[in-house]
């Protein structure tokens, strides 16, 4: 053989087991990914101990001083704590603008009224969310710290994430950039740029790879998870009326200067992790009413709340069915007909037992009136029971 040829032959080898890798997924993702550990082994979450005690009606790590290996430590934005670098520093400044009120400053991608302050705290103008700057708010969901953690592995689409894309699920989703004019903003766009640049600013200071214990909620145990089928959203309508419709709304659709609609076409899609109901149940537990967090502190009472919160008519995200193609949607997403089906019910189990009770599950307001006598009744799963009998 020619050893002129030789070179030649490796490249022709090379390019031959690059074609016989694993088969690409839609995006070009490899399918076999399901074989990779879910989490980075190197991964740290600071002072574990106090989000395992939260578990216990202990709202300690809700404490900006409780940690022991990191505090949490808001910062705020002047020339000393701003890059050095022009270009950078000019980032930073219009990511946060966008963060803190990002309906208006992006109404071509954002399809309800919602803003990234909405769940992460900060000087949303509307809704007088005034604690602190947008994701430095550590009664809500703080951001500080969240992109030293990224990218992350998720299950909702078997894939790592990295910052600019958690950011495009919550405009895909929270923000229901699908009913926007402009869709979700491009992952190399100028405005995603700008969001990542604010992020990354917040977490200077936490190790990379470093969970801090305010990081993520901290959803029930199971001596504390209802199963899906004893939840009781009839339950939840009444203590909607005490606890949460002086500023959302007797209907829902929230109050203008002063908080979000909660359903309704307004509102988060049925995608998004609001919508599950151990998700929403935790975020209403340890973060509402907002100001004066951990009223309603018992999980049995949140997880009714959050019931009778999804119980009713929201956008539905296009595209719900590619979720959690491996393990399936979890039993809290009720919007998932798969979910629906393993329950053993045809439609939302919370909507189901709403309607049954005659509550209206649309924009329409509650009344004391329209809770029946017999609220404990639908403590029960009612699968096979028939609305309008």
């Amino acid at each position: 053989m020619n050893r002129n040829l030789l070179p030649l032959l490796g490249v022709v080898v090379l390019i031959a087991l690059a074609g016989c890798a694993a088969p690409s997924a839609p995006g070009g993702e490899a399918n076999e990914t399901t074989d990779l550990p879910k989490q980075w082994p190197d991964r740290k979450v600071f002072d574990e101990d106090l989000r395992e005690g939260d578990s216990k009606n202990n709202f300690e790590y809700r404490n900006a001083t409780a940690g022991d290996e990191v505090q949490f430590s808001p910062k705020e934005m002047n020339n000393s704590t701003l890059p050095s670098n022009e270009q950078e520093r000019e980032m930073v400044l219009y990511g946060r603008e966008l963060m803190r009120n990002t309906s208006q400053a992006m109404p071509e991608h954002v399809g309800n009224e919602l803003s990234c302050a909405s769940c992460h705290g900060g000087t949303d103008p509307r809704y007088g969310m005034t604690q602190g700057m947008v994701g430095q708010d550590i009664q809500m969901i703080p951001l500080v710290g969240t992109h030293a953690d990224l990218p992350e592995w998720t299950s909702r689409r078997d894939r790592m994430r990295d910052s600019r894309q958690r950011l495009m699920g919550c405009f895909d989703r929270s923000m229901n950039s699908q009913a926007s004019p402009e869709g979700t903003p491009a992952y190399d766009s100028r405005e995603m740029q700008a969001m990542e640049a604010y992020m990354q600013w917040l977490s200077e200071g936490v190790p990379v790879k470093g969970q801090p214990y305010w990081s993520h909620l901290n959803k029930p145990d199971s001596d504390e998870k209802k199963p899906i089928e004893e939840v009781n959203p009839v339950r939840g309508a009444e203590l909607y009326l005490e606890n949460c419709a002086s500023c959302h709304g007797d209907d829902g659709q929230g109050i203008e200067g002063t908080a979000p609609a909660l359903w309704g076409p307004d509102a988060f899609n049925d995608g998004a992790g609001m919508s599950r109901m151990y998700t929403s149940a935790s975020f209403i537990r340890e973060a509402m009413p907002y100001g004066t967090p951990h009223t309603v502190s018992g999980w049995d009472e949140s997880q009714d709340i959050a019931g009778y919160m999804n119980g009713h008519d929201r956008p539905e995200f296009v595209g719900k069915e590619q979720d959690f193609p491996t393990t399936g949607p979890p039993k809290e997403g009720i919007y998932y007909p798969r979910t629906q089906e393993e329950l053993g019910y045809d439609m939302n189990p919370m909507r189901k037992k709403l309607e049954l009770a005659g509550i209206p599950t649309g924009t329409e307001s509650l009344n004391e009136s329209d809770i029946p006598d017999d609220v404990e009744y639908y403590d029960q799963p009612l699968r096979n029971e028939s609305v309008g009998d």
